[in-house]
């Protein structure tokens, strides 16, 4: 597979972690929110990872961190826009291994929804 297919395929699949955030979203089920959190976080990582392969023509580093994917691209992010990768990364994190309280308190659909759209703008923002 050369970097230009890799980089294809992952854009594929940054869409389809997308689609299924969104798929999850709209269920409406409150036990699923750390879930659309999750694949917010997965779409725009495996973006930034094809940003990286696009870029560097070399396979993408082995993080899950969204701010040094972010920081290795040749784009000028926002200083909200290092805030939200940041804030995103901790949160993909304890949607999946949080306590109730995190849940609770963060896993909520008003959260879900605002990184399913802050996530759909980045993608948008990537491919244009």
């Amino acid at each position: 597979m050369t970097q230009n297919e890799a980089a294809t395929h992952w854009q594929q699949r940054a869409h389809s972690e997308l689609k299924a955030a969104s798929v999850l979203f709209e269920r409406g089920e409150s036990d699923l929110y750390g879930e659309v959190i999750f694949h917010c976080h997965l779409a725009l990582e495996l973006a930034l990872k094809a940003r990286y392969i696009q870029e560097h023509d070399t396979a993408a580093p082995f993080t899950h961190n969204l701010g040094e994917l972010a920081q290795m691209l040749d784009e000028a992010w926002s200083a909200n826009d290092c805030i939200d990768f940041d804030q995103l990364s901790d949160s993909a994190v304890l949607a999946r291994y949080g306590d109730e309280e995190w849940h609770t308190q963060h896993a909520t659909k008003e959260k879900a929804g605002m990184w399913l759209e802050k996530v759909e703008k980045f993608l948008t923002k990537m491919h244009s």
